[in-house]
């Protein structure tokens, strides 16, 4: 029987693996679950049956990682700004800047400590999974506008990335990040605006397939509600 349109064929079962576990196969697991893997990390889990593998890579530490450091100068940041008295090495994340020479600078600090933290990675699927929420629930560092936003929105998507998908849904929600990005910040009882409510129900949660499994009048009043 073939799937009809909006469902998956699956073929494997729920019983646990009983292949070969060889280099290949943990190459295989990690290249899913991790941005690659050093021959370092392969022995690691090679050393594993393969569900001791699977539990270790996904008993993530909560233990967030550093914030993203000052590692820009002072150069065209106006004077009397709070920013310029951050010294070079210590976190901005905390620091209320209004100048947007200032945002810039820390919107590229927070790209290279995102990268960071993909190359750094230990040896669990948070950080793949952080970059699997970016990219359902998305927002734009430069359309967010907010580099301080863009860093609370990736700390929440690294703290949630295994949790309850509800849970994070909700969180979602009342994010600043979230918030600028699809105009939940215009959203009032007086003129409900419906950008946020649509997306949430089209690509965040029920999707656009069988029918759709919403109404227009839904999104009006998902908008309404929120």
């Amino acid at each position: 029987m073939q799937p009809s349109h909006g469902q998956r064929s699956i073929t494997s079962g729920l019983e646990p693996y009983a292949g070969p576990w060889t280099l290949n196969e943990v190459a295989h697991l990690l290249k899913r679950t991790m941005f690659g893997a050093t021959r370092s990390d392969m022995d690691h889990f090679l050393a594993m049956t393969p569900g001791q593998a699977v539990d270790a890579l996904l008993l993530i530490d909560k233990t967030p990682p550093e914030p993203p450091l000052k590692d820009y100068t002072n150069k065209d940041i106006l004077a009397g700004d709070p920013d310029l008295q951050i010294p070079i090495g210590q976190t901005w994340v905390d620091v209320f800047s209004p100048d947007a020479n200032a945002n810039a600078k820390r919107q590229e600090s927070l790209r290279a400590w995102w990268m960071l933290n993909m190359v750094e990675q230990d040896r669990t699927i948070r950080e793949k999974m952080t970059l699997f929420w970016q990219g359902h629930f998305v927002t734009s560092v430069n359309d967010v506008g907010n580099a301080r936003f863009s860093y609370r929105y990736n700390a929440l998507l690294r703290a949630q990335a295994t949790g309850n998908f509800k849970a994070l849904t909700r969180a979602i929600t009342l994010c600043p990040a979230m918030l600028n990005y699809l105009n939940g910040r215009y959203n009032t009882a007086g003129a409900p605006d419906e950008n946020y409510a649509r997306e949430l129900q089209e690509l965040f949660t029920l999707g656009k397939e069988n029918v759709p499994n919403y109404t227009e009048e839904d999104v009006k009043t998902v908008a309404r509600v929120l």
